[in-house]
């Protein structure tokens, strides 16, 4: 079995994966929570940035529902391939483009400014360290203009401890099939997901690490980087978050001058 970097193979099986997941009432719901904000829906000649935009199954649906331009990013050229094979080249509407949203920003120049930018499905906790969120928030303020909406997702270490249950499936098609199983480190707040994937080519090994963050240490890191928390939403809900909650929305409206960052 050859070992291989995260989405790589994964790429391969990855909308298996992530067959359970409700894009469209998912992307309705980010649509609502956006126009809370706005208090007006996004018109098609206004602009999204998708971080961490995997194979695009969110982008598809995001497209559809909302008919705005979409620069889509990811990290991982094996998942933005796939990506771009869900679009018409030809379209000016949407753009691709290989990001490390950690530590890649200087090398991400794009013509024009954003009215949303997007961090979904758990991609803030690939990055473990404090310094690692400073390095997300700072290049995310390049983009944040008067009027920007950020909204961001995070999985904490209640989802991973209640949760405990469904840290072992497989599934596949006639072509790739796939075995996953996960594990998480209370003390380290390390998620560990192992993925055994078998093609024509052969099986491969992805190993995936994650650092859950708790509700006060991401907000502590918003406010540090001087970035203006306007809700953080339990779950898919419109309630507050907490503790204790499991997955987290937070919506972010712009730089917040230095002297009231603590007010």
């Amino acid at each position: 079995m050859k070992s291989v970097d995260e989405y790589t193979v994964l790429a391969s099986v990855y909308d298996l994966v992530m067959e359970h997941v409700d894009y469209e009432g998912w992307v309705d719901y980010i649509l609502h929570i956006v126009g809370m904000q706005r208090d007006i829906d996004l018109e098609p000649n206004e602009r999204i940035l998708e971080l961490g935009c995997g194979t695009g199954l969110f982008t598809e649906e995001l497209a559809y529902q909302c008919g705005a331009s979409i620069s889509a990013c990811d990290g991982s050229e094996d998942m933005l391939k796939r990506t771009r094979q869900r679009f018409d080249e030809t379209d000016s509407r949407f753009e691709f483009s290989q990001l490390d949203f950690e530590k890649g920003w200087d090398a991400f120049q794009p013509s024009h400014s954003f009215e949303v930018i997007l961090l979904l499905y758990d991609c803030i906790n690939y990055i473990h360290t404090e310094a690692g969120l400073d390095q997300l928030f700072e290049g995310v303020k390049r983009f944040l203009s008067e009027g920007t909406v950020f909204v961001f997702d995070q999985s904490t270490p209640a989802n991973s401890i209640n949760n405990a249950e469904f840290f072992e499936d497989e599934g596949g098609n006639e072509s790739v099939t796939y075995i996953r199983r996960s594990r998480y480190d209370e003390g380290t707040h390390r998620h560990s997901t192992e993925f055994e994937i078998t093609t024509p080519e052969g099986t491969f090994y992805e190993k995936h690490v994650q650092r859950t963050w708790t509700f006060l240490e991401m907000k502590s890191a918003i406010q540090k980087n001087g970035l203006e928390v306007r809700a953080a939403f339990d779950g898919f809900s419109l309630d507050p978050a907490f503790e204790e909650s499991e997955r987290i929305h937070w919506v972010i409206g712009g730089i917040v001058d230095a002297s009231h960052q603590n007010d």
